[in-house]
């Protein structure tokens, strides 16, 4: 029988001390202070059964650190691979935790325990980052690795919140049925790594981190890969992007509140996306509703000059995707008065409600000093599928350019900084279009990517910046 160290011996008198401890209910241990800062987190100096053993079905697992630890939300953080039926016990003590698993172990199945970031000291709250143990209960460790990356695919940042799950190929609606054996979580750049995989194919998918784990509603993030991968031959970095099938439906007034109104009378209200008390002359006005609207033929809204007098190339109408929403477009002339005049019964709701009285809305819009010219020096282009550069301010889309050429000069653009991405639009239709998985409908979300460098746009300056387009 091989001789124990010192450190070892001592760890198993503080695993008996602590029992103790549990059977008479007492103590507070205080570890010392004083001495330098510690900046080192905790590592593992001792584990029964010991930590990558081969032959074991462990009901209880016991790990040691070389000094004290506490714990932080060790069952959110916890994942065991693959998964159990019954959750385990945890238990913290001094400088040891105590697993105690319920369920009966697979034969020949390599199970790891990953404590993500939930171990830290007690002096210093050093962390000890994304700690394993693995065992066996076969006579070798499964070796299979799996890494890669998870990004949003319309916005083209992370979201670590998902996690990323593995199922066999042989179950092919598992994803919709059934919990996985194999899962794990993104860090914060959106990667993730699988190990100690057994041999064979899988299907690999993306889902938000809730009790499920499975794509039973389609509003829900998702990702997927187009083909299975196989541990044999996966060398190089995956890439998934994650999308929502459909977007969760907007909350909409009740029709118990919308007859409450009708009481009340015609109390309809509006609000303006001026810029400030300005209109900007590179896009339509909008008056936006409580409720759905609809027009009124018999009284039409009429957008004028200072005069009074309708101008006929205005186009007013009521936004397809937004009913809420009434666009008035026109070609706007800078730091130019204008008057939106809306009769009373000229709009209504589900509920035949109207306006109070006749608004005349007078507004003026942005002068010419309010933009500037930009250049674009585009590289790559040529190697991507209908590229669109679009700015972006608040996470919204501003302005949308098709790339045909390596140069895009712009004749106005609003002062101001401008984040920049790409979007590869794969049906040439202008916009983002999500993705889709269920039936035979399989379809990746198109591609968004950011550029680093912001475009800024300012006045009485030469406004150029040069990008380079990746694939």
């Amino acid at each position: 029988m091989r001789k124990l160290s010192l450190l070892k011996l001592l760890v198993l008198a503080i695993w008996a001390l602590s029992s103790i401890m549990q059977l008479e209910g007492c103590a507070n241990i205080v570890p010392p202070s004083g001495g330098p800062r510690d900046s080192l987190p905790p590592y593992l100096i001792a584990a029964r059964p010991v930590d990558s053993a081969l032959n074991v079905f462990p009901k209880e697992i016991l790990v040691g650190f070389n000094e004290y630890i506490t714990t932080t939300s060790i069952q959110e953080n916890l994942i065991i691979s693959p998964t159990l039926k019954n959750i385990p016990l945890i238990d913290a003590r001094l400088n040891s935790i105590r697993i105690r698993i319920a369920d009966t172990l697979l034969n020949n199945t390599t199970y790891s325990i990953q404590f993500g970031n939930a171990i830290k000291d007690v002096n210093e709250g050093n962390i000890l980052k994304n700690f394993t143990y693995v065992f066996s209960t076969g006579t070798r460790l499964d070796t299979g690795k799996i890494y890669g990356k998870v990004m949003l695919a319309e916005s083209g940042k992370v979201d670590s919140s998902f996690v990323v799950i593995l199922h066999p190929t042989s179950k092919d609606s598992a994803i919709f049925k059934e919990r996985p054996n194999y899962y794990t979580k993104l860090n914060g750049k959106g990667q993730f790594s699988f190990n100690y995989l057994p041999k064979g194919a899988y299907n690999i998918f993306v889902l938000p981190n809730d009790f499920t784990k499975k794509y039973d509603d389609s509003t829900k993030f998702f990702a997927f890969l187009d083909s299975a991968i196989s541990i044999e031959t996966i060398k190089d970095s995956l890439q998934l992007y994650a999308f929502q099938g459909a977007k969760k439906p907007e909350k909409r007034k009740s029709t118990t509140t919308l007859k409450a109104v009708k009481k009340i009378g015609a109390i309809l209200k509006y609000s303006k996306d001026f810029d400030g008390s300005e209109q900007d002359i590179l896009h339509p006005l909008h008056l936006t509703f409580e409720t759905p609207i609809h027009f009124n033929d018999s009284f039409s809204i009429a957008l004028c000059d200072t005069f009074n007098k309708k101008l006929e190339a205005a186009a007013i109408s009521v936004d397809t995707a937004h009913p809420e929403t009434i666009m008035v477009s026109y070609p706007w002339k800078p730091g130019t008065k204008y008057r939106l005049i809306i009769p009373q019964a000229s709009i209504k709701d589900s509920l035949n409600n109207v306006l109070v009285k006749t608004d005349t809305l007078a507004f003026i819009t942005k002068k010419e000093e309010a933009y500037n010219s930009a250049v674009i020096r585009l590289k790559g282009f040529e190697n991507l599928k209908n590229p669109v550069l679009q700015l972006t301010q608040d996470e919204k889309v501003k302005f949308s350019y098709p790339i045909h050429s390596a140069l895009i000069n712009i004749a106005r653009l609003p002062l101001g900084e401008y984040a920049l991405k790409l979007l590869i639009d794969n049906n040439n239709n202008g916009k983002w279009d999500t993705g889709a998985y269920y039936g035979k409908q399989k379809r990746q979300p198109e591609i968004v990517k950011w550029f680093p460098t912001p475009l800024s746009i300012r006045a009485n300056w030469e406004n150029e910046i040069n990008l380079i387009l990746n694939k």
